[in-house]
């Protein structure tokens, strides 16, 4: 067996490899994806795919400034997909976003972890891990990772169905309904439900928000209505009293755009 075998073996090598290759291969999944829908977000993550499938082979490489490059470039990602967190760990009903910020989230602190492991044994080129018979001690934290992402997920798939089934009765009786998954930039199912809406002058429009995510009902361009926060399960009322074109938007979601259409007759 040569050395570089028995230092690819070793976790420092392999859990930033896997690290590394799952978040460059998810974003390539995002852009596949989403790139039809015409959303522009996309074009910012072509460069961090790239970026992570790269460092995966300076890492299998055993390139030392590989190391140092998935600790920088997860660390930046980190920042970025962490500030859905809170926001997605609170709405397991839309399981695919969960599932996809629960295990980037935690495989990207893993690879920061190791990789900083890394950086300290392969600081010195040539030097080779010895592999052993046992589990290495440097694989306890990647086992406990992996066990929480596990239990987080097998959590959310329970709380998100029964979420789901709770969400199935709102919008019953609304005009609007926004639509679950309405937070994720290219949803398939939009986020409006209709996305145009016809009304009359003097009509009571309500909206209803039967996604897992909180958000606003906010006219476009003018203050003629804001609902401020809708929780899940809210609803929100306004009763037009002209006849006109509304667009309306979400300012937490601004993607999510919405157009009232009110007829004098």
């Amino acid at each position: 067996m040569t050395e570089n075998m028995i230092s690819r073996k070793s976790p420092e090598v392999l859990v930033p490899l896997v690290g590394l290759l799952y978040s460059g291969l998810y974003l390539l999944y995002i852009t596949i994806t989403v790139l039809p829908t015409g959303a522009t977000f996309i074009f910012m993550l072509i460069p961090f795919m790239v970026l992570f499938l790269v460092l995966a082979y300076g890492v299998w490489r055993m390139n030392r400034f590989a190391f140092v490059g998935s600790i920088i470039l997860s660390g930046i990602f980190l920042l970025f997909f962490g500030s859905f967190l809170e926001e997605t760990i609170g709405n397991p009903s839309s399981f695919s976003m969960f599932f996809a910020v629960v295990t980037v989230v935690f495989s990207l602190i893993t690879t920061i972890v190791y990789s900083v492991l890394g950086v300290r044994t392969f600081w010195r080129k040539g030097t080779v891990i010895a592999v052993g018979k046992t589990i290495p001690r440097s694989s306890f934290f990647a086992l406990v990772m992996v066990g929480f992402i596990t239990g987080a997920l097998v959590v959310g798939v329970f709380a998100g169905a029964t979420e789901v089934r709770l969400l199935g009765n709102v919008g019953k009786t609304a005009n609007i309904v926004i639509v679950q998954g309405a937070g994720t930039q290219g949803n398939a199912a939009g986020y409006f439900s209709p996305s145009n809406f016809t009304a009359k002058v003097g009509q009571t429009v309500t909206w209803s928000n039967g996604d897992g995510s909180t958000h606003t009902v906010t006219s476009k361009g003018s203050s003629l209505f804001d609902s401020g926060n809708i929780a899940s399960g809210g609803t929100f009322s306004y009763t037009f009293t002209q006849a006109g074109t509304y667009q309306y938007y979400c300012t937490i979601h601004p993607w999510m755009i919405g157009t009232v259409v009110v007829t004098s007759g």
